[in-house]
């Protein structure tokens, strides 16, 4: 698999931050994202966090979109 920085994703550390800051479980954002029709589980979201698992891109948009994420942060990542 191909790693940029040694990481499978940028978004990680932003996602890990905005849940945080709306005070939200792994279990209640995966929860969330059920409702949005998007299945990731606590444990695909504390590896998404960690930056070890790749993220497709509709599961960035919905986590996005529940955390009110602007895409410009995650850009910043890079």
């Amino acid at each position: 698999m191909n790693k940029y920085k040694n990481r499978s994703n940028i978004s990680g550390k932003v996602i890990q931050s905005s849940r945080i800051q709306h005070n939200l479980s792994l279990e209640k954002l995966s929860n969330k994202l059920e409702l949005m029709g998007v299945t990731l589980y606590p444990n695909d979201l504390y590896l998404i966090e960690k930056e070890q698992r790749i993220v497709k891109d509709f599961e960035l948009m919905a986590i996005s979109e529940i955390l009110e994420i602007d895409m410009k942060k995650i850009k910043d990542e890079l």
